[in-house]
């Protein structure tokens, strides 16, 4: 075993993964649990305190010998630099948390945490489907829609860490408002959340349960030729291609990777997204720009080895 460890952690709405890992990218030890219910900041950090003293059982790493440092991704709108997280949907967090705070004071450990996109595109630049590129576009569609931007070589994260919220550009369709506050974010319209609310406007409680309606049944009857869950397909395949044509538009990338369980292992509704890419952004941004449009290759990890690139110094501020 390597002298300096790390622990890299990814809590989510329904779970919390924390991996122990080397200076030689070596993982040494993996778990997860469920997400606390209430999500309060100290039952989180319960768990991972759980978590620790469990892999010391397991890879006798001692916690005498704290980790050199711990890394945290989530869905949140956060200050890297001050560890503050102002809200997270996920956690049905409102107010500001200061996270980093909190967790390094009862773990004695220095706490780092980042956006779980911008995470998840730093980990896709160093060690998955966007190594190589200095200009990278990561999107995320999943139960919301989440992006990560590196620019120029380096994470963008705008003025006060807000950017990147690929899910929030608008509009698209009308009259759905955003967990975020705003109304007719793309998120709301082509994430599984936005698909599960426009099969509820096509088919009846009497019908079909509404618990049923999920992104999921819409691919599945689509592939059935239901024609009608094919029409939710090509709506959001024709959105989603043109959010991400603008985002083609304003930051010419040379990569896009494409993740999240919508998305994921879809191969058809991958290249109709890849599709309205290509045909809505400007030619010289597909064109001269040798665009590469790829699946995400590190789920459900992108966001832990991003985490591990911050932490390891790999990544240039």
């Amino acid at each position: 075993m390597k002298e300096d460890l790390y622990c890299v952690i990814d809590i989510g709405g329904t779970k919390i993964l924390l991996l122990l890992m080397d200076d030689a990218e070596n993982i040494l030890f993996r778990e997860k649990r469920a997400t606390p219910k209430p999500e309060e900041p100290d039952a989180i950090i319960r768990v991972i305190s759980e978590l620790l003293a469990e892999a010391n059982r397991k890879i006798g790493y001692r916690p005498e010998k704290k980790p050199k440092a711990i890394g945290v991704c989530i869905a949140a709108f956060l200050d890297h630099r001050k560890g503050l997280i102002y809200q997270s949907p996920n956690l049905h967090w409102s107010e500001t948390v200061p996270f980093a705070q909190i967790m390094s004071e009862q773990l004695n450990c220095p706490v780092f945490i980042e956006n779980d996109a911008n995470a998840a595109v730093v980990g896709e630049v160093f060690y998955g489907a966007a190594r190589g590129h200095r200009n990278a576009v990561y999107v995320t569609i999943s139960t919301g829609i989440g992006g990560g931007l590196f620019l120029d070589g380096k994470l963008f994260r705008g003025h006060s860490g807000f950017a990147g919220e690929i899910g929030h550009i608008k509009p698209f369709g009308k009259g759905r408002t955003c967990n975020c506050g705003g109304d007719d974010c793309l998120e709301i319209w082509a994430s599984g959340t936005g698909i599960s609310l426009s099969a509820e406007t096509l088919w009846s409680a009497d019908e079909i349960s509404p618990a049923k309606l999920d992104a999921k049944w819409v691919f599945e009857e689509a592939e059935k030729e239901n024609t009608l869950a094919q029409k939710i397909v090509d709506q959001t395949m024709e959105i989603t291609g043109r959010g991400l044509a603008n985002l083609v538009n304003l930051f010419n990338p040379s990569c896009i990777v494409i993740g999240g369980g919508v998305a994921g292992n879809r191969k058809k509704y991958f290249t109709g997204i890849s599709k309205v890419i290509r045909e809505e952004a400007i030619k010289p941004s597909v064109e001269i720009t040798p665009l590469e449009i790829v699946p995400a290759q590190l789920e459900p990890d992108a966001g832990l080895w991003g985490m591990y690139a911050i932490l390891t110094s790999r990544l240039e501020e």
